[in-house]
């Protein structure tokens, strides 16, 4: 993925108690427009041919014209083909689940980096594959505080610092991807690329061995 350097720009951070206002809102707005895009890109994989590589990569693009954010695809002959999306969904934190298009919307809910894997068997046979699950969960109290530090005020502002902590944790992922351990309880420092010195704490999913969620943002200024 591209490498994403940002700076949030402000006239000054807002307050706690709005900050968490504002953020909550945003990540409602965001759920809501996720799970719609989701479904987009279902009915552009079930309206898709997929039997030759031409095709898949037709499939493919229309999957990122239905608001996908990045799709990989490894083609293949006779309908046997891998494909990765990658997308920032809503998360409900209570549910431990993704935010559907007929879900209720928490007062918090929370952003997930989604990855879903798919390989096919090929020859017109099911999928012989499909993986979904978050790698990140970034928590509505990380992003209210990078509000509250960075003076985040917009839907871009959160998805870009979105963007930016999904880009230092997936450094992490692949740079301890064969011995990989586990963030040590009171959670790990992880420097963003922003020119605001901020750095992110990341913890091991209680629940979930090989996702990770994004504590807390703060600067490190304040460390």
């Amino acid at each position: 993925m591209e490498r994403t350097t940002i700076t949030i720009e402000s006239v000054g951070p807002p307050p706690e108690r709005h900050a968490d206002r504002v953020v909550a809102e945003m990540l409602r707005d965001l759920a809501r427009r996720r799970a719609q895009i989701e479904q987009a890109i279902a009915a552009a994989i079930g309206n898709s041919k997929d039997g030759n590589p031409r095709a898949q990569a037709k499939m493919a693009e229309r999957m990122r014209r239905a608001g996908a954010e990045h799709v990989t695809l490894i083609p293949g002959k006779r309908g046997k083909y891998t494909i990765q999306i990658y997308q920032r969904i809503g998360w409900d934190p209570i549910r431990d689940q993704e935010i559907g298009v007929d879900d209720p919307i928490p007062a918090k809910p929370w952003i997930a980096c989604h990855i879903s894997h798919i390989e096919t068997r090929g020859h017109g046979r099911s999928f012989a594959d499909i993986a979904a699950a978050p790698v990140l969960l970034i928590t509505h109290h990380a992003l209210s505080r990078t509000a509250q530090r960075f003076g985040m005020r917009t839907n871009e502002h959160m998805l870009s610092a979105a963007r930016c902590i999904w880009d230092a944790t997936q450094k992490l992922i692949v740079k301890n991807a064969h011995d990989w351990t586990p963030p040590p309880p009171q959670g790990l420092r992880v420097p963003l690329d922003t020119d605001d010195n901020a750095i992110v704490v990341l913890k091991q999913h209680e629940n979930r061995e090989r996702t990770l969620v994004a504590a807390t943002v703060f600067s490190s200024e304040d460390a």
